[in-house]
């Protein structure tokens, strides 16, 4: 077991003012906790105060309560984030928020022990997501990250990787095959253009398109991001963070968001419209976020989870990603369940055809 210092919802990390609207408290707590990120290598962006940031101004009711753990005789930054919702009726701890990497960094044996003891004592659900930038978490192996343990089951995660080359040249050269190479040259003829952009109607844009998305599916997810979570990303997260765009005759028609910090960009999320599908935006998009990275100096990009989809999935690994295995652990309180029950009854009655008893 370790000792917990609670955080605050200061934002001050490293290389980074202070974001507007956020009051400089407990800076020590700050300072401290950024001072352990620096030293860590395994440190994502996720981790940082900035982050928190990015979620409390995004999530209205989500509270920041990160943690510094004093385990294995030193101390570890842990992201952490409590989301009540129903009047509290569902609450859930999650490190990180909204699903992506957190735990302890450093990570370690007795800081994952000590963080998982820790929240498993906690009323409501968990969840706690590995890190794949952390050695030796493997979802495989009995080591760190390997083994369900107090009360939290192991849900073994994938990302994908790629490890950019010096240049773009090589990259398009020698990791992109002959017919992707042709397949990308072929949609940049027919006009569609990609760029970044801060611009808040662009964003809103974006945001409809993933609304969109959405609306599509045949159930509803447990969790729909609101519009001022993508706002919060660009506005707040600074040269950490981009929108990338990709229009056609002037419409936004696909766009995507990616993290970049500590020499490693992270795609978060994309969306593009049904309609301009045959225009493939989405191809275009990855293309130039890959080729800014290498042109920018970073070392690795980050394609994140693709929930199991084995078309998402040979999409990232046509770009040169390869699969990377992390380790999640989760706890689902029975109000949760009940509720992901309800929202599943509700998608099969939308699916039952009308004259279905």
């Amino acid at each position: 077991m370790g000792a917990f210092e609670g955080g605050t919802h200061a934002m001050n990390q490293r290389n980074s003012p202070a974001a507007p609207g956020q009051a400089a408290r407990d800076a020590g707590f700050d300072a401290r906790y950024e001072a352990i990120l620096a030293a860590c290598p395994e440190a994502t962006f996720f981790h940082t105060r900035l982050w928190a940031a990015i979620v409390r101004e995004g999530f209205p009711g989500c509270e920041d309560r990160s943690e510094i753990l004093a385990a294995g005789g030193r101390e570890h930054a842990l992201p952490l984030f409590r989301l009540r919702r129903l009047g509290g009726l569902l609450t859930g701890w999650h490190s990180g928020f909204p699903f992506l990497y957190g735990g302890p960094v450093p990570c370690g044996e007795a800081a994952l022990a000590a963080v998982r003891s820790s929240l498993a004592a906690r009323k409501g659900s968990v969840v706690l997501i590995g890190n794949p930038f952390a050695g030796g978490l493997d979802a495989g192996t009995a080591g760190p990250g390997g083994a369900a343990c107090e009360g939290l089951a192991l849900v073994p995660e994938t990302t994908h990787l790629l490890a950019l080359p010096a240049d773009a040249e090589t990259y398009w050269s020698e990791v992109l095959d002959t017919r992707k190479r042709n397949d990308i040259r072929r949609l940049a003829r027919k006009g569609v253009r990609v760029e970044t952009t801060r611009e808040p109607a662009d964003i809103a844009a974006v945001h409809a398109l993933y609304r969109a998305r959405m609306a599509s599916w045949r159930r509803k997810p447990g969790l729909v991001y609101p519009e001022s979570f993508h706002r919060a990303m660009v506005s707040l997260g600074g040269q950490a963070v981009r929108c990338y765009v990709a229009r056609y005759e002037g419409r936004v028609i696909g766009g995507a968001f990616v993290a970049r910090w500590n020499g490693i960009a992270h795609y978060n999320a994309g969306y593009f419209a049904e309609e301009a599908r045959a225009l493939r935006p989405n191809v275009l998009i990855q293309e130039r976020i890959i080729r800014d990275a290498i042109e920018d100096g970073f070392h690795l990009y980050d394609m994140l989870p693709s929930a199991g989809l084995p078309n998402v999935e040979a999409f990232k690994e046509s770009f040169g990603g390869v699969r990377t295995r992390f380790p999640r652990w989760e706890r689902i309180a029975g109000l949760h369940r009940l509720a992901r029950e309800l929202r599943r009854l509700r998608g099969r009655l939308r699916e039952r055809p009308a004259d279905e008893p």
